[in-house]
């Protein structure tokens, strides 16, 4: 079966209130267990050791939620089973 690629480049400056991160360090007091999400906001008051505990939850999201942004490009690629490629949809501002 072919595989859809979705390639793209750009930034967001993101809502940290609507941003979500999630825990991903060593398993501590349930937070693996629990969800362990937090909004930006909670991240941003973190210090630099425990915000490298936590991964960007959901890029689509930051970019929908996000106050600016510019998107270079987005293509949109058919891999096929045999190794080849076809692009279906490219997109640049």
């Amino acid at each position: 079966m072919a595989k859809i690629i979705v390639e793209f480049s750009g930034w967001v400056e993101c809502d940290s209130d609507k941003v979500m991160f999630q825990y991903i360090g060593p398993e501590q007091y349930g937070l693996m267990s629990t969800g362990g999400s937090i909004t930006g906001t909670e991240w941003l008051k973190l210090s630099q050791d425990e915000q490298d505990n936590y991964i960007l939850e959901d890029c689509a999201d930051a970019q929908k939620t996000a106050l600016d942004g510019s998107l270079e490009y987005l293509d949109v690629i058919i891999q096929n089973e045999d190794g080849s490629e076809v692009t279906a949809n490219r997109t640049y501002s």
